[in-house]
């Protein structure tokens, strides 16, 4: 149990090293309004869908 930990340990030390390399590199195609385009389409894509997961999941119990 205690490799396990370990291991998960590294793994996020790493996401984090290369989390934090990526964020020195600016972006310059940037743009807040394309941003916030995509994310409103993610949540209203994946909104309905978890909503049908949860239910389908209440009803299988």
């Amino acid at each position: 149990m205690k490799i396990l930990i370990f291991i998960a340990l590294i793994i996020c030390v790493i996401a984090l090293v290369i989390t934090l390399m990526l964020t020195k590199v600016e972006d310059t195609s940037y743009s807040s309004n394309k941003s916030m385009s995509n994310l409103s389409a993610i949540y209203f894509l994946l909104g309905p869908i978890m909503i049908l997961v949860v239910i389908l999941g209440l009803i299988l119990l």
